[in-house]
């Protein structure tokens, strides 16, 4: 039962088309049979396999006649029936016998040319088969057999025989193989839309908003289950535009008090509490900065363009070097080569910039060294920003790009700086990833794919 719960559902429709074949192909073998019997299977009936040892024991000689030749098979069916009889005639007329015609028979043998098939039942012994009649195509050309006194079997076994020769027949085996081969190709081109869907549903994501599957040409079973789940995503893109607004708005309209209680912290006396207060107000300013920046950038059609990204890193980090000296940290740039291109949004590449520097900045401890390196392989271009302060516990380190993810309680920030690289370097084609520094400290890598990569690559 587990193995087929694990079929799919051509596999389950395939199988279960061909054995309904077979089932009816059965069920017609055992009525037509039983019904030549006349729905009587009690007694005996003749062996029918018998047949084709009793053609075999014919042959003909070098001058063309019949004679009779001997076999294994014969030997131990005479050793088994001592009455045994049978007779091969061929169109000629001429024949070869083995034994003595049974009395019931004797007339109905003696019309032999006249008889192309018969069953002879004996009245005084209904219930068992007398005597055989049938006309053959073999090696020797059409002949007729008729035997008696063989070995018997009971007539049920002899159903069950005859219905193995019936789906052995010519005409019913191929229609079976072609069954086997055709049912599956049908079922499966008629699921083939199906499968489609099934590769369309793997992009589905809360962030790939007006994707839906397509409806068109399905079948009328799986039509509905899929219009649902449109409605369903149609519900999730709803929502999540409706929680998007209330995000920005909530920190749009954070400004104007976070405005006031900065201006009213001016008016205090310098102390703790007003420098804890100013901290935690730069904190609330930070957070719905990040959040307007983050809505924003999910609202922004990128403006994509060729650009040198070696420039664009050396620039942006010139106009962060006052700003990170005054830090009291240092920065330097490492690049062997003059130009990398990659096909980008300026403003939002130099977000990523910004916020990496700022990143190190802020958690990096005391006189940070900010090592930031540009660099390529085959297909990607690659910005390296590696700080020597404390580093990231492991435990953390799969954590950093989600949204509101501090390893700290109290660090600074807002925790959305590295989510909104990851965002930007995702809607560039790229990826954001942690790796290790060769020295003690914290190492983030942005990949963006790179202008005229090779297809190997």
């Amino acid at each position: 039962m587990s193995y087929l719960r694990n079929l799919s559902i051509s596999q389950r429709i395939s199988l279960s088309l061909v054995g309904t074949l077979l089932t009816v192909a059965i069920a017609s073998g055992l009525l037509l049979v039983t019904d030549f019997l006349h729905w009587d299977v009690t007694g005996y009936v003749m062996d029918t396999r018998l047949d084709h040892v009793i053609v075999a024991a014919a042959a003909r000689t070098s001058d063309g006649h019949l004679a009779l030749q001997h076999s294994a098979q014969l030997d131990s069916l005479e050793r088994v029936a001592p009455g045994l009889w049978f007779i091969v005639r061929d169109q000629e007329g001429e024949q070869v016998s083995v034994g003595r015609v049974s009395a019931p028979c004797a007339s109905a043998v003696a019309s032999l040319p006249r008889i192309y098939s018969a069953d002879i039942t004996d009245n005084n012994q209904y219930d068992n088969l007398s005597c055989r009649i049938k006309t053959m195509r073999t090696d020797l050309g059409e002949v007729q057999i008729a035997y008696g006194g063989g070995p018997l079997i009971p007539a049920w076994k002899g159903v069950g025989l005859a219905v193995l020769q019936y789906l052995e027949a010519p005409f019913f085996l191929p229609l079976l193989l072609v069954n086997i081969v055709t049912i599956p190709v049908v079922v499966a081109l008629a699921l083939r839309r199906l499968k489609d869907v099934v590769q369309l549903a793997r992009y589905v994501d809360i962030d790939r908003r007006g994707l839906r599957l397509p409806e068109e040409g399905l079948p009328r079973e799986i039509a509905p289950l899929v219009r649902a789940f449109n409605a369903a995503l149609e519900r999730l893109d709803a929502g999540r535009t409706q929680q998007d607004r209330f995000i920005a708005n909530a920190a749009h309209e954070l400004r104007t008090p976070v405005a006031v209680i900065r201006a009213r912290l001016d008016a205090l006396e310098s102390g703790p509490l007003k420098a804890k207060l100013e901290q935690d107000v730069e904190r609330l300013s930070e957070l719905s900065d990040a959040l307007l920046d983050l809505q924003a950038l999910k609202s922004t059609t990128l403006r994509m363009e060729v650009l040198n990204l070696v420039a664009l890193v050396r620039d942006t980090l010139g106009d962060l070097a006052p700003v990170v000296l005054t830090a009291g940290h240092d920065v330097e740039f490492v690049c062997d080569t003059e130009q990398l291109d990659v096909s980008g949004d300026a403003a939002s590449l130099k977000r990523v910039i910004v916020n990496l520097v700022q990143n190190a900045i802020k958690h990096g401890g005391n006189a940070t060294m900010l090592t930031v390196t540009v660099k390529a392989d085959a297909a990607y271009v690659l910005m390296e920003f590696v700080d020597t302060g404390p580093g990231i516990p492991p435990a953390w380190r799969d954590q950093i790009f989600e949204s509101f993810s501090r390893y700290t309680r109290h660090g600074a920030g807002a925790g959305l700086g590295l989510s909104i690289v990851r965002e930007i370097a995702t809607m560039h084609g790229g990826r954001a990833s942690y790796f290790e520094p060769p020295t003690h400290g914290t190492g983030i890598r942005v990949s963006l794919p790179r202008i005229g990569a090779t297809a190997d690559a």
